[in-house]
């Protein structure tokens, strides 16, 4: 994926920023505040969901201002097209364009356009609660299977109906049999994807000794049950246990079987450690390995590594690692953007990558 054009209207702290890239990985240095993160979270923006941040739309305009937007000219495998998005007066909810013209679909986008990144705040995960490291495996994915974005929109639509059905109209059983068939179908469909993005990376194995292999392992019953019987019987099984759960669910207002009940962990492959059991800097070589892994796991399938963005991606890397992080980025040929509040750490990529201040809002060369 070549970025050729990337342009920043209201957004954050950029009034307006026009950049063209001219290398495929770039490195963007500045203070704090500066305005670094907020670049990479607007690429990350082209991609469907809440982006890098998780912000909602409502939050990203510029100061004083109530409109946003984020346009890109990108190629993929020699097909170049815009894509942009952005909010505008009166809308709640950003929209995307494709080529100038509003997208039927998340997939539409999916298809053309994958990004995945890291940021210190990622450290974090195992701290947190499931969702964050769901939504994790769900971008490696939907960069794999792009149809993914649909499911998971589908599924979380059925789940919140049947929330709402319950707690205002539980006596609406033919309706309540219709959602858990949704739930039931779309779950079954999110956890096969999820195993074949596992199975895709560990068909595809990065690994040296500065970055040592690390699998993603997935926490689902529905999974187990996928691995042990055919789908259709999967599905059945779990309509009828949704039905079985209606007053519990009811209850607890929430409904309690699904693939939004999954959890995932990752496992050093020759240690056995778990990244919750992790120094930080443990934790940092493992998502570091996980994302080259799953860059070169989507180049083999798609052709094309998906956009990467590393935001701090040095940090708690001691020299040998930065410098072998540096020499696998840049054999990958797609866009890779990295940040770093000084720019000697970066010194060994100096020769083949393009390096930009981050000031006031602008990017200047370096």
């Amino acid at each position: 994926m070549n970025l050729h054009r990337l342009t920043l209207t209201d957004f954050r702290n950029y009034r307006r920023c026009v950049w063209e890239p001219s290398a495929t990985l770039s490195v963007l240095t500045g203070e704090n505040g500066s305005g670094k993160t907020n670049f990479l979270e607007a690429l990350s923006l082209l991609a469907p969901g809440r982006g890098l941040l998780g912000s909602p739309a409502h939050m990203l305009p510029r100061h004083g201002t109530t409109q946003w937007g984020v346009a890109a000219h990108l190629e993929r495998e020699g097909q170049q097209f815009q894509l942009s998005t952005g909010l505008t007066e009166g809308r709640g909810r950003r929209i995307f364009l494709l080529d100038g013209e509003r997208t039927r679909t998340m997939a539409e986008i999916a298809r053309l356009y994958s990004c995945v990144w890291l940021t210190p705040q990622m450290e974090r995960l195992f701290l947190e609660g499931a969702g964050s490291r769901r939504r994790f495996l769900d971008r490696l994915t939907v960069a794999l299977l792009p149809d993914h974005t649909q499911q998971l929109m589908a599924h979380e639509r059925s789940v919140m109906s049947r929330n709402r059905i319950l707690l205002e109209q539980p006596d609406e059983t033919a309706w309540l049999t219709s959602l858990e068939e949704s739930i039931s179908r779309h779950a079954v469909a999110i956890t096969a994807a999820r195993l074949h993005l596992l199975e895709t990376l560990e068909e595809t194995p990065f690994g040296n000794e500065a970055f040592p292999q690390t699998l993603l392992e997935l926490h689902c019953p529905i999974a187990t049950a996928l691995k042990a019987s055919p789908a259709l019987e999967v599905e059945d099984k779990l309509r009828h246990a949704l039905q079985q759960s209606r007053l519990q669910d009811k209850a607890r207002k929430s409904t309690s079987i699904g693939a939004h009940r999954a959890d995932m962990s990752l496992r050093d492959a020759m240690t056995g450690r778990q990244a919750a059991h992790s120094s930080s800097g443990q934790k940092k070589i493992m998502f570091l390995s996980v994302i080259l892994s799953h860059a070169h796991a989507i180049s083999r399938v798609w052709g094309q590594a998906p956009v990467i963005l590393l935001d701090e991606p040095l940090t708690h890397l001691d020299e040998r690692r930065r410098i072998i992080l540096m020499d696998s980025l840049s054999a990958l040929k797609t866009t890779t953007i990295l940040t770093g509040t000084e720019a000697e750490p970066f010194s060994s990529i100096r020769n083949i990558a393009a390096f930009f201040h981050v000031q006031n809002g602008a990017l200047h060369p370096a």
